[in-house]
């Protein structure tokens, strides 16, 4: 038997869970993530991710069982904790709060669950808004 070894890149993640990863990538330049972000969703819904993605970091750096590996801005693939957080701040805002939880629980200590997952919540709603743009541009869309 032969093992396959590949990279896991952006055509495996869906778009709100990239834009989390680049995100997290750029976050030491928040006027650029408000700018790209408002220019896709909206200045109101880029304060509101980003007042999310400050409070999610900040607990992250606080609370946190260790610091995520984040690769370089451009990087093609993505690292195990970037696709965890992703999928993490997608679960909460999807509402799939027992998913949410137990994924906290391997992120934080136990004092900051609940309040990681509402920083994740509001982080990922208006990054959900992005997605529903683009589907209502695609041309297949029926309208």
């Amino acid at each position: 038997m032969r093992h396959e070894y590949f990279d896991t890149t952006g055509a495996a993640l869906r778009p709100p869970e990239w834009r989390i990863v680049t995100m997290l990538r750029d976050a030491q330049d928040p006027d650029a993530l408000w700018h790209d972000l408002s220019r896709r969703i909206g200045p109101t819904r880029a304060d509101q991710a980003l007042a999310g993605f400050s409070r999610f970091m900040n607990l992250l750096r606080t609370y946190g069982w260790h610091t995520p590996l984040t690769l370089c801005p451009g990087a093609r693939s993505v690292s195990e904790d970037e696709r965890a957080l992703a999928r993490f701040v997608l679960h909460c805002a999807e509402q799939d709060h027992d998913s949410a939880t137990a994924e906290a629980m391997m992120l934080v200590a136990p004092q900051a669950i609940l309040p990681l997952v509402a920083a994740g919540e509001r982080l990922g709603l208006p990054l959900l808004c992005e997605e529903c743009r683009e589907r209502a541009r695609c041309p297949l869309t029926f309208q």
